[in-house]
């Protein structure tokens, strides 16, 4: 999932970005009536969700059992800033998270992004191709949650709308950056899909993605990104889009869906106006066969984008072939179609690396903890995310949890967070040293004391 990049930096460790996580929770305004609810803290509704899902409980009821166990609220005081050890239960939490905006749960992403550039962790993340510089992968797509023939919010598309049996499910569209080599990514806040009265799917995941990358480029007005999407954004307003930002493209185009794009192509072929380049991996026995051309229209219509188009056929030493076809606004040179083609393929970064993890490796992104009236199910769901994204960046710099998984967990991390958990349930602790140095060294339980001299 990732790859170590980086020495150990103290404002990288898990330690600070719990702490400037919960810095933005304690941001978040307090809408309740006289800001008092059983005396728990408005705070503390965001920083138990966010521990929940950190420590990758599997329900919302398991939490509220274990809860109340003073070890489990001395803990959640002492790693997750939870004020004065009080946390509400399950229906409490529910009902208070509920109606707070989902843009409130996007800020600690961008506290944490921060930290990363300031950190120059993103520095190893760069998109070398041609005349690019400080430029950055960023593959976009969305991805089912859960689904239900009973429990809707606001936030839930429909299918068979007014049919009897309708049913209801929540949509998530999420990015990341990649490391154009490396299976390593740095996740960006989720966007839920929300499906309009009337709408098709690919309407919603369309609208969704321009709220999506304006959110990107109001928090992130700097960043040079290239956006590597699917086919269904292989089209005039998403690459306008994209290009009014001052971002590039690679973008998968599908036979099926861009005749005329495949006729012009073949047009320029008749003319002898394609260019050819082959590479040959002898020490893997394959072979990389490229056909592109520049300034090609999308389609026909008469105000269509010109882009660059990249075909590209591999075959391995098997003899199997393998084809792809992408659109970019990347000049495609001899030189750079090998790096447009490693880029357009990191792509499924997106699914494998990000959506995938967190559906089979211990984030239950795709339970139901509650859908709510508002927006409930999205929030859970970004808390989720964010905690991801402090799992990467743990990965990547701390020499701590690169020991623990690699030497504790035999590189499982589904066990790592399973011995996490264990000794966070079981033990007193006053900060993630501690337990770090329990999984590391094996310490028996008990309260843990490091020698500091």
């Amino acid at each position: 999932m990732t790859t170590a990049l980086q020495k150990y930096s103290k404002h990288l460790c898990v330690k600070n970005l719990i702490l400037q996580a919960c810095k933005c929770f304690d941001t978040i305004p307090d809408y309740r009536p006289n800001h008092c609810s059983n005396g728990i803290p408005f705070s503390n509704f965001a920083k138990s969700a966010f521990a929940m899902m950190h420590q990758k409980y599997d329900s919302l009821l398991s939490f509220d059992t274990d809860q109340a166990d003073p070890v489990i609220r001395h803990n959640l005081e002492t790693m997750y800033h939870v004020k004065d050890g009080k946390v509400p239960c399950d229906t409490h939490m529910r009902e208070i998270l509920d109606p707070i905006a989902p843009e409130e749960f996007r800020k600690p992403f961008k506290k944490l992004f921060s930290l990363v550039q300031r950190n120059k962790l993103l520095k190893a993340f760069e998109f070398k191709c041609g005349d690019l510089k400080d430029c950055y992968l960023m593959p976009v797509d969305g991805t089912g949650l859960f689904y239900s023939g009973e429990c809707r919010c606001n936030e839930c598309c429909v299918k068979n709308k007014g049919k009897r049996n309708e049913s209801y499910y929540h949509n998530l569209m999420g990015g990341c950056i990649v490391h154009p080599e490396q299976k390593t990514v740095i996740p960006f806040a989720p966007e839920a899909i929300v499906l309009q009265d009337g709408a098709t799917k690919n309407d919603c995941e369309k609208n969704a993605i321009k709220r999506y990358l304006a959110h990107v480029k109001r928090e992130h007005p700097h960043l040079n990104l290239a956006i590597l999407l699917d086919g269904l954004y292989a089209d005039n307003p998403t690459i306008e889009l994209i290009r009014s930002y001052g971002w590039h493209y690679i973008i998968v185009a599908k036979d099926g869906n861009h005749k005329s794009l495949i006729e012009a192509m073949n047009a320029l072929c008749d003319q002898g106006n394609l260019n050819y380049h082959e590479i040959t991996n002898k020490e893997k026995g394959t072979k990389h066969w490229f056909r592109y051309a520049n300034n090609v229209p999308l389609n026909a219509s008469d105000f269509a984008e010109n882009v660059n188009v990249l075909d590209y056929v591999e075959t391995d030493k098997e003899g199997n072939r393998h084809t792809w076809c992408w659109v970019t606004d990347i000049e495609l040179t001899e030189e750079t179609v090998e790096e447009i083609m490693i880029g357009g393929r990191c792509r499924w970064h997106i699914e494998n690396q990000t959506f995938n993890t967190l559906k089979n490796q211990g984030y239950n992104i795709e339970h139901n903890y509650g859908h709510g009236k508002y927006h409930l199910a999205t929030n859970l769901a970004y808390l989720t995310f964010l905690a991801f994204m402090v799992d990467q960046i743990q990965e990547m710099t701390s020499p701590e949890f690169q020991k623990a998984l690699k030497e504790r967990s035999k590189g499982v991390r589904t066990y790592l967070w399973k011995l996490i958990t264990r000794i966070f349930l079981s033990w007193f602790l006053e900060g993630w040293d501690e337990l770090f140095e329990a999984i590391n060294k094996g310490i028996k339980p008990g309260r843990v004391k490091i020698n500091t001299s």
